[in-house]
């Protein structure tokens, strides 16, 4: 593989952040060590960030080759990412909607008490580090819709992504009814209000 990161001084800003959103992910899902290196984001060699980065993927990729477990953590802020892209008409990018995701996942984590309090919280400083703005744009029954219709789901339940604690995220299976994901969906939006 061949990767000239000088390629990236050509990427508008804005662009060029929005891959942070993939990045902050990996440490998330998978590399405590990771994320922490990344709260320094002058301090890193993108280089170091680049390669460890594809690592991260091309070892989840290579544990779960069809898609059939692992696999679906590399979705981690993008059921919820995707449909705030939609309901925007796109006018939120894709690494701006899966930081919004990523945050939204880590509070209904925090909210069924599958991790502590503090997770959402350290998730949402590291991404705000990074020019990112965490409060969703769209309504709680915007996302719930647009998650009715992601690959994720499966007849009445869908697979969301959630943390247990940074380094360490889990396929968490839900019923897509309104008493259960919709109401996971307005809580974890409610605290933004907060």
């Amino acid at each position: 593989m061949v990767c000239d990161p000088l390629l990236l001084d050509s990427l508008p800003c804005d662009i060029y952040r929005d891959g942070f959103a993939e990045v902050i992910k990996y440490g998330v899902i998978l590399d405590r060590d990771f994320f922490e290196k990344l709260k320094n984001p002058d301090g890193n060699d993108i280089c170091d960030i680049i390669a460890r980065s594809v690592e991260i993927k091309r070892d989840i990729v290579n544990a779960d080759e069809r898609d059939n477990g692992i696999r679906g953590l590399l979705n981690f802020g993008h059921t919820l990412g995707h449909g705030i892209e939609l309901h925007t008409d796109f006018a939120v990018s894709h690494g701006a909607a899966v930081a919004i995701g990523m945050v939204l996942a880590a509070r209904i984590a925090a909210n069924i008490r599958l991790c502590d309090a503090s997770v959402p919280e350290e998730i949402e400083a590291i991404l705000k580090k990074y020019r990112f703005d965490t409060k969703c744009p769209i309504t709680p029954e915007e996302l719930y819709d647009a998650a009715l219709s992601d690959k994720k789901r499966s007849g009445d339940k869908i697979n969301l992504i959630l943390p247990r604690s940074v380094g360490n995220a889990v396929i968490h299976t839900v019923d897509i009814g309104r008493d259960t994901l919709l109401k996971m969906i307005e809580e974890a939006v409610s605290w933004q209000k907060n």
